[in-house]
């Protein structure tokens, strides 16, 4: 039986595994977590880090590798497209497609090639020279890391004098949080937050999906729901494809997922935050799923084992998916309303990730949710009452930490 490499064992990654099993393939799954969720579902799991190809490659030896993928991780794009080359799969990232989902300095300069709506920012490893750059820059401005995602390092200033973080201290942290030590500053955009997963085709825009996202308040900025379609005028969505097909045909990137998150200004600009030239996270392809009848998980495996790309929408139905969250660290004692919620019409998917005695961590980055939530309705009214009683019947009871426990 031929491999399916999975580089990340989060619920993020879990799809693939099922996928790859469902398609045949003995799935090898990769998370330096020893209790990751990949560590039950793969076939084989190693438990080392993903970013490691060539160590990956020495403990699996010369094995016959079909394909490599690792979706919703940023990280692991460069160990995928060396582990492809090692294993000669049929199917590449381009390299400058691979460096805007890497580099958010990068892509910034793409965004400025192509003249499109921007923003300032800076990017460097030197505290001193971010600390000038940000006198310059003013303020309200957000300090992150430039090669990480999941608002991992992420915190927003409001203003030099900001007793929350201050801009020493939120550099360090976004230091902390990348790989090469690189952190970007940037000008906090005000407007509608958005989000596009979509698909290319020999260099053709064959799927978009656009939603609206609800994100978190400051610091962490983080997304807690999308709804689909985006409530945007027909104008913005030709805006969104027109401008989209140009930043993939500027990095070369032909065939495979590739997201954004965008915010559209008072004033109708649309400006562009970030790029992954990979499957969404935080549950988008769920949703797309039942929101399109799309299996984008599918999609990505065939493209990455160098089968012909089939890209079929079967219906287009308003959908919501939500991010169940933890507002504290604590242990969870209880799960209420589950068997509720799953009578409910209009949910059709709940995925929980913990279970009670498991310890939770309050919702500050991507890797913190507990689970999620995906419903349709035929009216966005209609979906909008549903997720408010939804979320009103379930009910995790949390017992907080004690300050000082670790």
């Amino acid at each position: 039986m031929r491999n399916l490499i999975v580089l990340g064992g989060g619920e993020d990654q879990i799809p693939a595994y099922r996928e790859g099993r469902r398609l045949g393939y003995r799935v090898i799954g990769v998370d330096q977590r020893p209790d990751a969720l990949g560590a039950v579902e793969a076939d084989q799991f190693l438990c080392m880090t993903s970013r490691d190809p060539e160590g990956i490659a020495r403990v699996l030896g010369p094995i016959d590798v079909a394909a490599v993928i690792s979706p919703a991780s940023d990280a692991a794009q460069e160990a995928v497209a060396e582990l492809r080359r090692i294993y000669r799969t049929p199917h590449q990232t381009a390299p400058d497609a691979l460096r805007c989902t890497v580099d958010k300095g990068f892509f910034r300069q793409v965004i400025d090639r192509l003249g499109l709506p921007a923003y300032r920012y800076a990017q460097d490893d030197d505290i001193e020279k971010l600390t000038a750059a940000a006198a310059d820059l003013g303020y309200p401005l957000i300090v992150k890391p430039a090669d990480s995602s999941g608002s991992k390092g992420i915190t927003v200033l409001n203003g030099p004098g900001d007793r929350q973080a201050d801009l020493a201290g939120a550099i360090e942290h976004a230091r902390k949080n990348s790989f090469s030590r690189q952190v970007i500053l940037e000008q906090l955009i005000e407007g509608s937050h958005g989000a596009v997963e979509s698909f290319f085709a020999d260099g053709r825009l064959a799927f978009m999906a656009v939603t609206d996202r609800v994100i978190t308040g400051p610091p962490a900025m983080i997304s807690l729901a999308h709804v689909v379609p985006a409530a945007l005028d027909p104008s913005v969505y030709a805006r969104l494809s027109e401008a989209i097909t140009a930043i993939c045909a500027e990095v070369g990137h032909r065939h495979g997922p590739v997201n954004f998150d965008f915010v559209l200004t008072p004033g109708g600009d649309l400006c562009f935050i970030e790029m992954g030239a990979r499957l969404g996270g935080n549950g988008m392809p769920l949703m797309v799923r039942h929101a399109f009848g799309l299996n984008t998980v599918e999609a990505a495996i065939r493209l990455a084992l160098g089968e012909p790309l089939t890209i079929d929408v079967t219906h287009r139905r308003t959908a919501a998916l939500r991010i169940l969250a933890a507002e504290v660290d604590g242990v969870l004692t209880a799960v209420e309303g589950l068997a509720e919620l799953r009578r409910m019409p209009e949910v059709v998917d709940v995925q929980v990730f913990k279970s009670p005695g498991d310890h939770v961590r309050a919702y500050t980055q991507a890797g913190h949710k507990l689970g999620y939530l995906v419903l349709v309705a035929d009216t966005r009214e209609l979906l909008e009452d549903a997720l408010n009683r939804a979320l009103r019947t379930l009910q995790f009871k949390i017992e907080p930490d004690v300050k000082g426990s670790p």
